[in-house]
Parts: C-alpha cells; sequence; structure tokens
C-alpha cells in the first residue's frame, strides 16, 4: 500500500512532468510563431520599399496610380520676381 506521503509526491512529480512538458511545447509554438512574425515584418517592408521605389518610375506611376492623371500642372509661385502687381 502506497502512504499519503507517496502519494502527494508522486502526484507532484506528475503534474511537475505536465508543466514541463506544456512549457516545452509552448516554447517551441511560441518559437515557431515569432519567426513567422520575423518573417512577414521583413516581407513587408522589402515589399514597401520595392513599391516605393517603383513609383519613383514615372511610367509605373502612371500605371499604378489612378489619380496621377488628375493632379494637373505644378503651382510655381515667383518669389522675389515683380510680377506686374
Amino acid at each position: 500500500m502506497i502512504s499519503r506521503s507517496e502519494s502527494r509526491k508522486r502526484k507532484a512529480e506528475a503534474q511537475e512532468r505536465d508543466v514541463t512538458e506544456y512549457e516545452t511545447v509552448f516554447i517551441e509554438v511560441s518559437n515557431r510563431v515569432e519567426r513567422l512574425l520575423r518573417i512577414a515584418v521583413w516581407t513587408g517592408l522589402a515589399a514597401l520599399l520595392l513599391a516605393q521605389l517603383l513609383l519613383l518610375s514615372p511610367a509605373v506611376r502612371k500605371w499604378a496610380v489612378k489619380v496621377e492623371k488628375l493632379e494637373g500642372v505644378p503651382f510655381e509661385r515667383n518669389y522675389g520676381r515683380n510680377s506686374g502687381s
């Protein structure tokens, strides 16, 4: 027959083993999630940089930005010049 203290000791060991297994699984999963998040952030930054670089090209900007044709002629002020007024 198992004494009470022996039973408690076995339960404590079993609980400790479960917690350790849980923690191990948690660490593995969190490492995977962290890796996926890093990949997502770096991919997003690379895509953003690529998109901004592509928009520097007038041909790409004309094709990609539909509002570009609605912008009209840029306004230029003649600072320091007599405009006839």
